[in-house]
């Protein structure tokens, strides 16, 4: 327990001063994660506000149902979550990892901000730049080893 306190402290010393656990070389994908994070929201946002129900908003993607609610949340996961883990990881197979999760919910995303099935313009805009801000992931080169 005094081992998570002690690195909760740590972690908030640096956020204090703007500073990350992360790598230095991963910047610039934290950015685009945060960046995401904030499309993302404004996605759920505008579905609200049009009175969307996003779980029965559903396609048919790759031979199964797929709700537009659950797409968003599998990138809310990947965002919060997995992102962050391989960034702290940073293994040399850290990237390829975010580059496929990333395709696909970029897939996902795309698919729903195309269908038929979204009659609010909003919430088509709001997923259209989501999916745009989706396929511009950042590259990231590792720094050769010392």
């Amino acid at each position: 327990m005094i081992r998570f306190a002690r690195a909760f402290v740590q972690a908030l010393r640096l956020t204090l001063r703007g500073k990350s656990l992360a790598p230095p070389h991963f910047r610039a994908l934290e950015d685009w994660i945060a960046a995401s994070m904030t499309l993302l929201n404004a996605a759920e946002r505008a579905a609200a506000a049009a009175k969307v129900d996003a779980a029965a908003l559903r396609l048919k993607l790759d031979g199964r149902q797929t709700s537009l609610e659950t797409s968003l949340a599998m990138l809310r996961h990947n965002l919060l979550e997995e992102y962050p883990r391989l960034i702290r990881l940073d293994d040399p197979h850290s990237m390829t990892v975010v580059q496929s999760s990333n395709l696909n919910d970029q897939y996902r995303i795309g698919q729903f901000a195309a269908a038929a099935a979204i009659s609010s313009p909003a919430l088509r805009r709001a997923l259209a730049e989501l999916n745009e801000h989706l396929q511009n992931l950042p590259a990231v080169e590792r720094p050769p080893p010392n």
